[in-house]
Formats: structure tokens, C-alpha cells, sequence
């Protein structure tokens, strides 16, 4: 049989024995690489083990790190207990003290309110006495301008209505006409002051008739014209005192002529007590009893003093020019106002 022809066994027995003759050469590359394979392993699981223990000590210390982290957050959370117990302490502290303050406040706001209300009705009470006793407006607007300025400083909603009110009585006032008593007391007491240089109607004198020359008899010679001459000089004088004795007047008063000179003082003294208590009357603004007194003044000087002579005109002109005069204008009332504060403090008592 030829060589070429092989049976499969004999192929299978060719090829293990190939196999054998390379089993050592591959067991050899195995063996290398399990080897390399291992050194390798090796390393690498040294160094993950080095890895790893650093890491782990890096952990341990991070742990250290942490717990002693821990510890102290823990002793800032035992102190900020205790600081905070010792704030809340505080605060409920502080919030009944405040609670005391507020209580103290509105208490001490609320006699604060109340006396400067009684002090505010105290001055509108001096505001309207001024008005309505004298007269006396520039006191009443002090008295209204001091209130006012109390009830500006409290800022309570209270005092609001009641500026308002003191505002308007203000602005009243302001609005009355200005009258100059100082003036007019001036011309009075230059009425007062020129009693003593009127002449009475008991006190006046005929003027001497005037002699056209001296009664003396001109020098020179006897003759029939200086004998006629000092005939009527002798009868000029003559004339001259005949008229001193007889004097006809027309007089109202006929009492007025029979004066004795002590009753012609008193005459002048009455007529200065009458001015002067229409001065007095003028101060007080007391406009009734100033014009009367004008007018028993003026009957006086008519009655008892010679109203031709020029001294006595201009005092009677003087006087009627006084008794025009306006010195009490109609003053407003201060009774609203009044109510209002009264009315604020009786709110006041009754809203403890």
C-alpha cells in the first residue's frame, strides 16, 4: 500500500505528536506569562495596598480631625445653649420691662396730656378775662400764642381739633382794628395838663379901654386945647372904670359868676377828676363810661368856663374829637375753644 495513503489515526497520532514536542515550549510562554502576570498582579495590589493604608491613615486622621471637629462643635452648641437660655432669660426680661416702660409711658403720656390741657384752659380762661375785664387783645394773643405752643410740643392727636381752634381765635384777633390808646391818652392828659390856664366865667374881666395918650399933660403952655384934651381923657377914664363894673354877658350857668376864687379851684379840680377818670376808663377800654365822662366834661366847660375864649374851644374840640373815638371793638368769644378743652379732658379722665 503507498506511503501517501494515511489512515485518520495515523493523522491524529502525527499531530499529538506535534503537540507534544510544542507542549513544552507553550507551557514554558504560560508559565512566563503567569508569571509576568503575577508580578504584575503583585504590584499592583502592593500599591493598591499602599493606597490603601495611606488612605486609611489619611481617613484615621480625617476621623481624628472630625471627632475633634465634633467635640468642639459640640462644646459651641453647649455654650450657645447656655448663652442662649441667658438671651431668653434676658429677653423676657427686657420684654417685662417694656412691658413696665409702655405701661409707665402711656401713664406718664397721659398725665402729660392732661396737665398740659389744664395749663391750655388755664390760659384761654386768662385769654377771655383780658377780653372780656379790659379789652386787652395783645394780652389775649400772648395768652392763645403760650397755649398754643404747649399743645404743639406734647404731638398728640388730641391737640390737633384744638390748635385748630386756638389757630382761629388767633387769626380773630389779629383781624381787629388797632387802636392807639396810647395816643389818645396823650390828647386827653394835654386836655388835663391846660385846666389851670382856662379862664372861668367868674374870673373874666372886661379889657381896659385904651387912652390915646399919656395922662400926663404935654409940656408947653395953658391953652384951650390942652384943656380940652385932658377934658376927655378924664372922661375916657371915667368910662374906663364905669366898664369894669358893669359888663353885660349872656351866661346859662348864672351860679357860675357867683364863684368865690377857693370855689374856683374845686371848679377846676372836679373838671381834672372827670378826665382823669375818662382816662382810666380809656385804659380799661371801657368805651360807656369813657364817653360820658367825655360829656360831663365838655357840660363842664360849657357851664363854668368862658366858652369864647379860644382856649376853652379847642379843649372842647379836643374832647368831642375823643368821644368819636373807637377804643373797644367788637371782640370775638373765646367760649368755643374753652368747651373743646374741657371737653378733652373730661374724655381724657373718663378713658383711663
Amino acid at each position: 500500500m503507498p506511503e501517501a495513503v494515511t489512515t485518520p489515526r495515523a493523522r491524529l497520532a502525527r499531530i499529538a505528536g506535534a503537540w507534544q514536542r510544542k507542549l513544552p515550549a507553550i507551557a514554558l510562554v504560560v508559565a512566563t506569562a503567569g508569571a509576568v502576570a503575577a508580578v504584575l498582579l503583585w504590584q499592583r495590589a502592593e500599591g493598591i495596598a499602599q493606597e490603601a493604608a495611606r488612605r486609611l491613615q489619611a481617613g484615621d486622621v480625617r476621623a481624628a480631625q472630625l471627632e475633634t471637629q465634633w467635640r468642639q462643635a459640640q462644646d459651641q452648641v453647649r455654650d450657645l445653649q447656655a448663652r442662649s437660655g441667658v438671651l431668653e432669660s434676658k429677653l423676657t426680661e427686657a420684654l417685662g420691662r417694656q412691658s413696665q416702660l409702655e405701661s409707665l409711658y402711656r401713664t406718664m403720656a397721659q398725665d402729660s396730656l392732661d396737665a398740659v390741657l389744664a395749663d391750655v384752659e388755664n390760659a384761654l380762661a386768662i385769654a377771655s378775662q383780658q377780653l372780656v375785664v379790659s379789652g386787652n387783645i395783645q394780652g389775649a394773643l400772648v395768652a392763645l400764642g403760650d397755649a398754643d405752643a404747649r399743645l404743639a410740643r406734647i404731638r398728640q392727636p388730641q391737640a390737633v381739633g384744638l390748635r385748630r381752634l386756638l389757630q382761629r381765635d388767633i387769626e380773630r384777633l389779629k383781624a381787629l382794628p388797632a387802636v392807639d390808646l396810647v395816643g389818645l391818652a396823650i390828647r386827653l392828659d394835654t386836655v388835663v395838663g391846660s385846666i389851670d390856664q382856662l379862664p372861668l366865667l367868674a374870673a373874666a374881666a372886661p379889657a381896659s379901654a385904651s387912652v390915646g395918650s399919656s395922662s400926663a399933660p404935654r409940656a408947653g403952655g395953658f391953652s384951650l386945647e390942652s384943656l380940652a384934651s385932658t377934658g376927655r381923657r378924664g372922661l375916657d377914664a371915667l368910662l374906663a372904670e364905669l366898664s369894669q363894673l358893669f359888663r353885660v354877658n349872656r351866661v346859662d350857668a348864672p351860679d357860675a359868676l357867683l364863684l368865690a376864687p377857693e370855689q374856683q379851684y374845686f371848679v377846676r379840680q372836679n373838671l381834672r377828676l372827670v378826665l382823669l377818670s375818662a382816662r382810666l376808663a380809656l385804659l380799661a377800654r371801657l368805651e360807656p363810661v369813657f364817653r360820658a365822662d367825655l360829656e360831663r366834661a365838655i357840660g363842664w366847660l360849657g357851664s363854668h368856663f368862658d366858652a369864647s375864649q379860644r382856649p376853652v374851644a379847642n379843649a372842647v374840640a379836643a374832647l368831642r374829637q375823643l368821644q368819636g373815638a373807637r377804643i373797644a371793638p367788637d371782640l370775638p368769644s373765646l367760649g368755643d375753644s374753652l368747651a373743646a378743652v374741657r371737653a378733652a379732658r373730661s374724655a381724657l379722665e373718663n378713658n383711663p
